[in-house]
């Protein structure tokens, strides 16, 4: 009973210093987030300031007190284990769930840092070490990583994570310790009852981080003779306030060349800040978002079963996701770009593959 009360008291403090560094890293004047945000801006990717204040602003505002302690709800690790985590680089802040779900059900947490984005998650991290100096967190490189892990969870192309299960084969972590995570992306459905402001909003779900990203629509759904000038002005209005990253035109002038060669209908933002073409329903380069007509729902529905595996998720009018709900997580417009604490990446739930790593053997 002491050590429940123990662990009990512990989990209380962390979440308490969590809600606390969260607080402060609201303000975009707080010192240690200026220093993490300038850092990130001057790697090497395609974030725009933007975009981060956009990425830290809704994460940070997603942690307080009562949200994580229902999150968790008290789930929590009798043998801490020591998980190693691969994080990706694609967009601003990734990672944030893994690490807190890591510490909050009493492991020691491991990962390595993209050349993307290498400071926010470790800036947050020490500020968060100054409240709660008792936390088990540290950062290294790949190998270090797998060869001090007892659990894996990675996220990454169909390459990588090929790639990672055949390097926890090596140093023997076992399938019921790897939570491998491999390439997705969302999709749209319309219904041409749309109204303005949903086309606002899906401009959001799809440009914000320049097509990278799980969660960034990367085809779009539409009934067949729809029109898209509605949502290529929306785009247009979307880019006054997130602009294009400078590297955006670039990556997309070629794919541009190509539709053109080719005579594929395509429409694209002054300065190719966005590219929007007509076709099969195929997943394209970020970027460069798919426009595909259907005749009948069902003919919608029956791809996506085909494809649920690669969807991370279907955003839609209300009507809509009724039709689609039980075949693809399906949530509104403009919620793409805004996951909650408790969302589950590819349908699984990150804290309970953690917590069950006690009823499997460790190495």
């Amino acid at each position: 009973m002491a050590a429940t009360s123990c662990s009990s008291m512990s989990e209380r403090a962390l979440i308490e210093a969590i809600a606390d560094t969260a607080a402060d890293w609201r303000d975009p004047e707080y010192g240690r987030r200026m220093e993490a945000v300038t850092e990130t801006l001057e790697a090497d990717n395609a974030f725009t300031e933007e975009a981060v204040a956009f990425a830290v602003n809704q994460q940070m505002l997603l942690l307080t007190a009562d949200a994580l302690t229902r999150w968790i709800g008290g789930r929590h690790s009798a043998l801490g284990r020591t998980i190693g985590v691969l994080n990706p680089g694609n967009i601003p802040f990734v990672g944030l769930q893994e690490f807190l779900a890591v510490l909050l059900t009493g492991h020691r947490y491991l990962g390595t840092l993209s050349s993307k984005s290498p400071s926010l998650l470790p800036c947050f991290a020490r500020d968060l070490e100054r409240r709660f100096p008792a936390l088990h967190a540290d950062f290294a490189d790949v190998p270090e990583v797998l060869a001090a892990a007892e659990a894996v969870i990675a996220t990454g192309s169909e390459e990588t994570k090929t790639w990672v299960s055949e390097r926890c084969d090596d140093v023997r972590i076992g399938p019921e310790r790897r939570l491998l995570r491999g390439h997705s992306f969302a999709v749209a459905v319309l219904d041409g009852r749309e109204t303005d402001d949903d086309y606002e909003r899906l401009a959001e779900d799809t440009l914000l981080h320049e097509g990278f990203g799980c969660r960034s629509v990367a085809l779009i759904w539409a009934p067949h003779g729809l029109a898209p000038d509605a949502l290529l002005d929306a785009f247009a209005l979307f880019r006054g306030v997130f602009p294009a990253h400078s590297r955006t035109p670039g990556r997309l002038a070629l794919q541009q060349a190509f539709l053109s060669a080719v005579e594929r209908p395509h429409a694209f933002g002054d300065g190719l800040e966005f590219l929007l073409s007509r076709g099969d329903p195929e997943e394209q380069p970020p970027g460069h978002v798919r426009w595909t007509e259907y005749d009948a729902l069902g003919d919608v529905k029956t791809w996506l079963r085909d494809h649920r595996d690669h969807i991370q998720l279907v955003v839609a009018r209300a009507s809509v996701r009724d039709e689609l709900d039980g075949i693809v997580p399906v949530e509104g417009f403009g919620e793409a770009q805004r996951p909650r604490l408790e969302w589950r990446p590819d349908g699984i739930d990150t804290v309970e593959f953690l917590t069950s790593l006690n009823r499997v053997g460790m190495r």
